[in-house]
């Protein structure tokens, strides 16, 4: 999502809380090598559901390590309950139904459902929960991370080695080709923004092939340059759709 003047300081510490999340996740390992952000423009947003859960279940994915982390301004959580306290704020009778809904779907225990769920619920209300000054600030982010090489069908292994060989250095080539690689090669994030579910405001800065309505769905990685590649090939012989950069490196 693009920043601007007024979402600056909200935007400066979320990325900061991102990276002391990411140092988390890696288990005291160095800050993960890359950073990407590419998007793809959808022709709706009932789309977005059905994206997020090709995307998650691609050939390699590790069902385990999918996870939602909630931030609302200066609070965060590892389930929906910020958001839910977000909303409830607005004291808007018409969100009682989806207040309901949220609390019920945060109790699911499989992650990848759980993120899918999450975005079907906002979806009738997308336009009534819509609020550019916060929008860079409540956000839902769905972690996702590749399996270990050794845990890699042949085929995908094969791919994912090749990729890296031709994209990041010898030594992370190596390391991934031992079996058992860093878990900062593997790992990146969905972006959901619930109020701004569409996602548009990155038409703003990149030439997408679409009307500039249309929604834009966002997913980071902060890995291997090799290991993204594939994920993005995968989903774009999946879907027939392709992913453009919109921030950070590219690959």
């Amino acid at each position: 999502m693009k920043m601007t003047p007024s979402s600056l300081a909200g935007t400066l510490f979320a990325v900061i809380l991102l990276i002391l999340i990411f140092k988390v996740l890696v288990r005291g390992q160095i800050l993960p090598p890359h950073e990407f952000a590419y998007g793809t423009a959808l022709k709706n947003c009932d789309e977005i559901p059905a994206r997020i859960d090709q995307f998650l279940s691609l050939e390699g994915m590790d069902p385990n390590q999918v996870n939602i982390q909630t931030f609302v301004g200066n609070t965060s959580a590892d389930n929906l309950r910020p958001l839910v306290a977000y909303i409830s704020s607005q004291k808007d009778r018409h969100f009682k139904p989806l207040l309901a809904e949220l609390k019920s779907i945060d109790q699911l225990s499989n992650q990848k459902e759980k993120a899918i769920q999450l975005v079907k619920a906002l979806l009738p209300y997308k336009d009534a929960l819509r609020n550019e000054s916060e929008q860079d600030t409540t956000i839902v982010f769905v972690y996702y991370a590749l399996k270990q090489p050794s845990k890699l069908s042949e085929g995908t292994r094969a791919k994912v080695s090749n990729l890296i060989k031709q994209l990041d250095t010898s030594k992370q080539s190596t390391d991934f080709d031992s079996g058992k690689c860093p878990k900062n090669y593997l790992v990146g994030n969905i972006n959901i923004y619930p109020l701004a579910l569409e996602n548009t405001s990155w038409h703003s800065s990149v030439e997408f092939a679409s009307p500039k309505m249309a929604p834009i769905l966002e997913i980071r990685f902060m890995g291997l340059k090799g290991v993204f590649k594939y994920m993005l090939d995968e989903m774009a012989a999946k879907t027939g759709q392709s992913f453009m950069h919109v921030d950070g490196e590219s690959i």
